[in-house]
């Protein structure tokens, strides 16, 4: 364990600052010590870290085992809940594995590291959102510490439940309007990216997409360079922008007829335009759209109208 994490890039302050801990691949050892300490199997249940075993008469057994823990807190630094990444994978067994919703802990409500972003976010006036919690750690180790992250199972809600993405948006909102979405460059961290983008400038955010380079994650790039991860916020494009360019580079790239850039625009871009609730605001954007395709500003107004 202590060699995983090494290799991941954590030092030992940073271990000690956000607790990463470990379980060994034990099947009721947090349990038994549970119990010695004289807490009830319906308290050790309620609180996720046990599960009651298909056959009864096996009784309980522990969650999490096998696996690098990261302490969930509350925004008032209040462990809640846990997420765990498997050491050894056994190729049946999640990658990573969070606590289940409880009396403490929804999902939903709670942002990874928000207790040790939120004095950065409202003195910068920004967030960073994250996908992992090596992704958080490592970025708060390389000081930008205005960085909050999702689990695993509420970026996969990002994608089915607009409730969630509204609550956790909801949360660094309250602290700062602005928000850079750093999320993986793969098709599911895209896609999240984009649903959690239109969410929040609806909700009156100011969004920007950090472009990650293809098959790297923020945790990879302070591992290779701290530089890196910082030169990729700087150049961070405000949403309707980054896709904007993103059409125009698949239509070079694939050498498309130029015919389809009005659907393809129409399919990217104009739904986070009309995403943006002030009309100066909207003005701004078909503005540049038009300067950047040619297209007329009254064309792309009428097709707004249409959605």
């Amino acid at each position: 364990a202590q060699e995983y994490v090494k290799k991941r890039g954590l030092t030992t302050e940073t271990v000690k600052n956000f607790r990463v801990g470990y379980i060994p691949a034990d099947w009721r050892l947090l349990y038994f010590h549970l119990k010695e300490n004289k807490y009830t199997d319906s308290e050790i249940e309620k609180a996720g870290l046990a599960k009651k075993a298909d056959d009864v008469s096996k009784g309980y057994y522990d969650r999490f085992r096998g696996r690098i823990m990261f302490p969930i807190m509350d925004s008032s630094g209040r462990v809640i809940a846990f997420s765990g990444r498997i050491l050894i994978d056994d190729g049946k067994s999640a990658k990573y594995l969070n606590s289940p919703d409880t009396m403490l802990y929804n999902k939903s409500t709670v942002l990874y590291g928000i207790d040790k972003a939120k004095q950065d976010i409202r003195s910068k006036n920004y967030t960073i959102m994250v996908e992992g919690q090596m992704d958080l750690v490592l970025s708060h180790q390389a000081g930008i510490r205005n960085t909050v992250a999702v689990s695993g199972t509420a970026l996969a809600d990002t994608l089915t439940s607009k409730e969630n993405v509204v609550n956790n948006l909801g949360i660094v909102r309250r602290l700062s309007q602005n928000i850079i979405l750093a999320f993986d460059s793969d098709t599911a961290g895209r896609k999240a990216a984009m649903r959690s983008a239109g969410i929040a400038l609806s909700l009156g955010m100011d969004v920007k997409i950090a472009d990650l380079p293809e098959g790297k994650d923020p945790a990879d790039l302070v591992l290779n360079n701290p530089e890196e991860w910082k030169n990729v916020l700087r150049k961070a494009k405000q949403v309707v922008e980054f896709q904007i360019d993103g059409v125009l580079r698949e239509v070079k790239d694939k050498k498309l007829d130029p015919r389809k850039i009005p659907g393809l625009l129409r399919e990217k871009v104009l739904p986070f335009i009309l995403a943006i609730g002030g009309a100066m605001e909207k003005s701004h954007f078909i503005k540049l759209l038009h300067e950047r395709t040619g297209l007329s500003e009254e064309a792309i107004r009428q097709d707004l109208r249409g959605l």
